[in-house]
């Protein structure tokens, strides 16, 4: 077997590919578009209520795309609603 064809497994992509949650630059990378497009997607997915663009979490100012809901749109073009799930507040305390 020619070893030549084989292409090297790196740990830099075997440590990318184990992250659930991926940044915006990673996202566009895996999507093939340019950084300044993923951004606007992920405001049309925050500003849509999540209805259409590249689904993000916010997490203050930092924004992280889930690698499954990634992996979704990117094999069925559906967009997935990050949460549908109703969440019920009753003895939640913010910290002080």
């Amino acid at each position: 077997m020619d070893t030549a064809l084989r292409t090297p497994s790196t740990s830099i992509e075997r440590v990318e590919t184990a992250h659930k949650l991926l940044t915006i630059k990673e996202a566009a990378a895996e999507m093939r578009i340019c950084l300044s497009h993923a951004y606007e997607l992920a405001h049309e997915y925050l500003n849509s209520g999540g209805t259409s663009g590249l689904p993000v979490l916010r997490f203050g100012t930092c924004m992280r795309v889930p690698r499954w809901a990634l992996d979704v749109l990117i094999t069925t073009g559906r967009v997935v609603r990050l949460a549908d799930a109703a969440v019920a507040t009753d003895g939640l305390h913010r910290a002080s």
